[in-house]
Formats: C-alpha cells, structure tokens, sequence
C-alpha cells in the first residue's frame, strides 16, 4: 500500500518533524524486534506521480492504521492520500540501481550542516533529490527514490559498536585504520572477516581515535537504499542515464570518510557472484545490501520540504488546510429539523453535519467564484427544506437552480409550488409591489419599491433629490389601492383628472400638500423638465413586455404573506439572459423588499404559531443598491418572525462597505470557498484558526471553511459539500404545469 503525502508550503521543521517520528516508530517497533518477529519495513520514496514529484511511503496494508494517524500527527495540515500499489505495464521496461553507504560507520552530513551562510537559513538539501527525480509533464517516465527502513537487529548493533570501539582505540597508522574500516563495514562477510583480523593484528594505538563522528550505537535503523526507473519500452536507453543522474545527486550527503556507492560498481567478484546465484536460483537480482543510519540521517534524506525547496518546479503540495472539527457537532441522527450542509474534511472524518432550525435562523452566507460549488450547496440544502415541508422562497438570478430543484419537488409537495417564471409569457404570474401584506404601513411599502428602483436607476438622495423626491409622493398615493400598478405611477404625473381623483383619497396630509401646492405651483415648462427624467426611467420598465405582464396586472397575483403562513414554495426564475439585467435586478429588488414587509407583518400572531420558511437568495448582491439597508435590517429582525436566509454572493467587493458590515455582522454561520483576494482579506479574521488569505484563494472544488453556529457557539473547520442527488425524478413538467393552471393567467389584465 502506497501512502502519498501532500504537504502544506512554508514548512519550517519537517526534518526535525521526521526524525521525532522515526524515533517514536522505533521505540514502538523494538518490543516486537526482541520477540524475534519478523521486522516491520517502510519504504520512503521520493518520486515522480503524475508528472508531479512527492513524497510517499509504502507498507503493508495491516500498518496503515498504525502510520497514518502518526504522520498527521507530526505534520499537521499534510493531506494523505491512500492507493493500492500499481504493478508495471507489460510495455514499459523497468530498471533500477542499488545504492549503500560505505563505511557505514560514520555519519553522513546531515541536515543542520546545510545552511546558507548570508542568511543562515537552511538550504534544503531535498531539493536536490525532488529535482533528481522529476520527469516530463505527460507521465511517460516515471522516476523513484525508495529506502526501505527497519530497526536494526540486536547482532548487526553488536557489530557497529564492536567496530566504533576499536576504531576509538586508535591503530598503527591511517593506512590500517582505512583497510580496517573498509573491510569490517562491507557487506560481504569474507571482507569482514579480513577486517576483524586486521583489527586484531593493530593492536598499539599511535594514530589516535577517529576524528570523523561515528554512529551512535543506539537507535540505528538497518536501511536499503534503491533508485528505480520506469519508461516505455522505445525510451529504454533514457533509463540507465537517469538511474546515474539520480545516483550522483547523493553526493551532497558524502563526507571525506563516508559516501554512497552504487553496487554494481563493487569490485568484478561480486558481480561474478550475483550471475552465479542468478543463474542456480534463478533470481532476479540479489537483495541489495543493508547499511546503517540513525534517525537524524534519515530525516536528512527523506522529509517533507522546508521553505527553501519551494522553488521545486512540479512539487505535489496540499492546498487545502485542513481544520478540526468541534467534538459535538449537529446531525440529523436523534435531531428533528436539521438541515445538512456537508461533511467533516479532517483526517480520516468524514461524518456529516448539519444546522438546527434555531441556528439556522440567525443566517448563513455562502461566497466562492463561480464553479467553486455553491450552487451544489444550495441545491443540497433546498432539497431538505423540501422534504421537512417548510415554506421556501428561492430567488435564482441565472435560473439554472430552479431548473435543478424542480426535477427534485417531492410529490406530496406539488400543489405547493409557485413558479414565478419571469420569461414565461404564456401564463405568466402577476406580482404587485404596491399591494402589501393586510394592515401593512403605506409608508413602508413605498419606500419599500423605492429601495428596490434606486438600485436599479442607480440614484441616491445626494444625485438626484427631486426625481426620488416625486417619485416617493407617487408611490405614497397609490400604494395600497387594489386597482393600481407601476403603470399609474405614468398615469399619475401627465392625467390632471386622474391626478386629481387620486388626491381626493389621500388621507397623507404632507403628500396632499405635495400635490396642491408644490406640484401645482410648477408652470408646464418646469413640471415637463421635471417629470421627464422619472418617465424616462420608469418607460424603459413599463414598455417592457416582460414586466408589463407581471407588474401591471390589476389581478391577484403573489401573496408572500400566505407564502410564509401556509409554507409553500416559491421559485423565482429571474434569469438574466432571458429577460435583462436590469429587469432583473429590480424584480429581485422588489421581490426582498416585499418579502421583509411581509414577514415582519407576522407580528400580529404569537411566536410560536409563526411557520419557519427558508429565503434562499443566489448571487444577492445583485439586489441590493449602495448604502441600502433592507438585507441588512431583514437579517437582524427575521430571526424572531421565523424566517432564516441563506445567501450566496461571488464577491463580497460588489457590496459598499455599510451593506457588507452589517450582512457579515447579522450572519451567524458563514462558508467560505474559493474567493479572490481581496475577499480573502475580509473573511480570514472572521474565519480565524489561523487561516491565510492565501488558504481561502486555493481552496479545491467543493471544498470550503465553515464558521458554523452550533448552539449558538461558532465554531471553524473544514468541510466538503455534499453531492446533489444522482437519481432525477424528472418531475420538471408536472409541477411547471401544476403551477400554472393554480397561479398563472393565460390573459394579464394590465391597467
């Protein structure tokens, strides 16, 4: 089993990190090596996968759940990937060169030598060995670097002491203390035994003890070291040229006592010796040799990469930080009412969790650039909200959601559907802004409309007082009035009689004022020059075909009110490739606007009798104007009428600093996905657990940090998004048709 290992960037300590870990491995591995059991083997490799060059270690399957927790452990954040073995393709030809270390008694440089001297940081002497092995982008030539460790065995410990020892005590001359060294260190025993009696026959100490640092007897790890290489069966002369390439980059780790030496090169005997067991036992190759390293050389060989090997081209790194978990986290299990939004993405967690109904009222954001999987999100947490049979309201601004979630309606709930599809034009359904919910502030809904066109017009007080300011006494005399739309707003500034007839109801004594005097006082130059720029603005609406069906119909149309009470579900397909952005936007605008009024006029029953409905709204700054306030004051006064939001934005940017402030400020829970860097910079201090802007801007696909609410706590962590159903129930047809026969109009009365 292959254990791949993706390692965060900016790592500071993973050689220390390793050698810890080694130490840790062998001290639990050495009560099974005194039983005479058979040793446990790890192989750490450094190789080419995929075009990409990593790290790796390879071990039997019954280890993995001994390895993996301990690497995760020594390296948090590294990403652990888990795969089978892959055996080699009858077309592509494998070769491979034994190395080892001679005289394995002494140490090799290891990694607190390698330190550049103007900075005195490290340099990373891995990197040399991840350039070794890196191979073209396609994948063809796969390239390896594989040494398999164990603890080493009570008499091959014997043996290194044995020889430290006498090379301690000094010999006659470096001539014999040399000859000594090379034979009792080969891994030949004829050689060793020509050692052991060389050492006996120097027995007087004149040279002095070694001045190279020798092994520590203690904690060594017998250790076989392997460069493979695997290409096509037409490249096999590239083979031989990068097993030596890969070879020669050893010779960093070599000192003036020690090096590494490839095998095949050993003196003519031993290659004599390999053919002769080769062609009696028919073997392959003979077992390379065994050497001697300790834990710190180890690390010095194999760890995963500090700061200054990030300039390794092609380097397989994690990009995604994972983050624990709270010990308790919400789920469906034992919990009515629970809306799932993912799973854990933490190690080996993968439970799902979820939010409860009361959290769920105190909002939730979702922001992350297009393709990131919002909409997947979204699409997973509609379907619930279905399902628990609440009241939902989704308002889509492309309209490939609404697509979605209809082949997804359940049966039971197809009679409570309201496809508000603002290009059907065949039965379209009516909406009237100026009609608010029963005993509803004539004031509120006019200023309510007014909210939503500013966004549109893209005015303010301070670039256009008197056209809002006429506007707005307009809208206070005809809101409220069953016989009026936006088409009287028109009717009302060029119709002295209808003018008039509006007047005489108006119980407003300010508005009347407007009209009688202010209005009245203007010649017909001043009032044409005024008027013109609101008839310009409100023509380019009401000359729309579109918009003339749905907010010029005098009958009943939407009522958001019966929306929330009796928990339907309204699908707002307001897409912007088939009816405009800006028709768009305003109908949206209208819709939120309305929506607030709607729901704040549930005060006239008790709490606990007031329905939950959902208010699913994609891409919602789209709806909103600079320095408008209704998202934010829904979101802070929605909570105690029941009504939970959930909001997707691309960017956070496109809001104007007061509207962002108090939408973060008012959303309890908050995911963020792949985001830009600028958003990045706002959503770290609130994500906290030490994320980086740069954490937030490469997050994969589906993947995404939550702020979560549990219990009204928050809590960070990292998560994946759970997958939309696979099985459509294609029931698209039968609810769009449903709904049209219910609360479409083949024939709009416009007024």
């Amino acid at each position: 089993m292959q254990i791949r290992l993706r390692p965060l960037p900016g790592n500071l300590r993973g050689p220390v990190q390793t050698e810890s870990l080694l130490r840790v491995w062998r001290q639990v591995s050495e009560p099974r090596r005194t039983q005479r059991v058979q040793r446990e083997e790890l192989s750490l490799v450094i190789g080419s996968f995929d075009g990409e060059v990593g790290l790796a270690i390879e071990c039997a399957d019954e280890l993995r759940n001994v390895i993996v927790p301990e690497l995760q452990d020594a390296y948090p954040g590294m990403e652990v990937v888990v795969r089978q073995e892959e055996g080699s393709a009858d077309d592509r030809v494998f070769r491979s060169l034994a190395l080892t270390l001679h005289p394995d008694v002494f140490a090799l440089r290891t990694y607190d030598t390698f330190v550049d001297e103007p900075e005195r940081e490290m340099a990373d002497p891995i990197g040399g060995l991840l350039s070794a092995v890196r191979t073209g982008r396609s994948g063809r030539i796969a390239c390896s670097i594989r040494l398999s460790i164990a603890p080493a065995s009570a008499r091959q410990v014997r043996r290194h002491r044995r020889i430290a020892e006498r090379l301690n005590r000094g010999f006659r001359s470096d001539d014999w203390r040399r000859w000594y060294v090379r034979r009792a260190c080969d891994h030949r025993l004829s050689r060793r035994c020509f050692g052991w009696f060389i050492g006996r026959l120097t027995g007087v100490a004149t040279t002095g003890p070694s001045k190279w640092p020798l092994k520590e007897a203690e904690g060594l790890f017998a250790c076989q070291l392997i460069v493979e290489c695997q290409v096509p069966t037409d490249a096999a002369q590239i083979a031989s040229k990068r097993l030596l390439e890969m070879a020669a980059a050893f010779g960093r780790f070599s000192t003036d006592e020690c090096r590494f030496v490839v095998v095949n090169d050993l003196p003519q005997r031993s290659r004599r010796t390999q053919r002769f067991f080769t062609s009696v036992f028919s073997l392959r190759t003979l077992r390379p040799p065994r050497f001697l390293l300790n834990a710190k050389e180890i690390a010095t060989l194999w760890h995963p990469p500090v700061t200054s090997a990030d300039s390794v081209s092609r380097r397989s790194i994690s990009t995604f930080r994972e983050i624990e978990p709270p010990l308790r986290l919400t789920s469906k299990e034992g919990n009515g009412g629970v809306t799932l939004l993912g799973r854990v993405k933490f190690r080996r967690e993968r439970q799902q969790f979820g939010i409860s109904a009361d959290d769920l009222r105190r909002h939730v954001i979702a922001v992350g650039k297009t393709g990131c999987g919002k909409s997947t999100f979204l699409q997973h947490v509609i379907m619930q909200q279905l399902q628990q049979g609440r009241g939902v309201i989704v308002i889509d601004p492309h309209g490939q959601l609404i697509e979605d979630v209809l082949d997804h309606i359940p049966r039971q709930r197809t009679n409570d559907v309201i496809l508000f599809d603002a290009a059907d034009r065949r039965y379209p359904v009516p909406f009237n802004p100026f009609q608010g919910p029963p005993g509803s502030d004539p004031t509120l809904v006019a200023d309510s409309v007014l909210t939503a066109f500013k966004k549109v017009f893209g005015f303010d007080e301070a670039t256009a007082p008197r056209l809002l300011h006429i506007f707005r006494h307009c809208l206070l005399t005809l809101v409220g009035r069953p016989d009026t739309t936006l088409l009287s707003v028109q009717r009302l500034l060029v119709d002295a009689g209808y003018r008039k007839m509006m007047i005489a109801d108006v119980r407003n004594e300010a508005v009347r004022e407007f009209w009688l005097s202010e209005f009245n006082r203007w010649n017909e130059r001043q009032r044409t020059e005024y008027i013109a720029s609101l008839q310009n603005k409100l023509g380019a609406f009401t000359s729309n075909e579109r918009l003339q069906a749905i907010l010029c119909s005098t009958e009943e149309g939407i009522n958001l009110r019966k929306v929330l009470d009796d928990s339907q579900i309204l699908l707002c397909n307001l897409s912007k490739g088939t009816m405009g952005h800006d028709a768009s936007t305003l109908l949206g605008s209208l819709l939120l606007s309305s929506l607030q009024l709607a729901a704040m006029s549930r005060a006239d029953m008790p709490e606990f009798e007031r329905a939950d409905a959902s208010v699913i709204v994609d891409e919602f700054h789209s709806f909103l104007s600079e320095g408008n306030s209704t998202m934010a004051d829904a979101l802070a006064e929605s909570r105690k009428y029941r009504t939970s939001y959930i909001l997707a934005t691309q960017m956070l940017d496109q809001l104007d600093e007061a509207t962002l402030a108090g939408v973060l400020g008012n959303c309890g829970s908050l995911l963020s996905m792949t985001v830009g860097p600028r958003d990045a910079e706002t959503l770290v201090p609130l994500l906290g657990q030490g994320l980086t802007p740069t954490d937030l801007m490469q997050i994969p696909q589906y993947h995404g940090y939550i702020r979560l609410l549990t219990d009204g706590t928050p809590h960070t962590f990292s998560m994946t998004t759970l997958p939309p159903p696979s099985r459509l129930q294609r029931r698209a047809d039968i609810v769009r048709r449903v709904s049209r026969q219910r609360f479409g109009l083949s024939l709009t009365k416009v007024a």
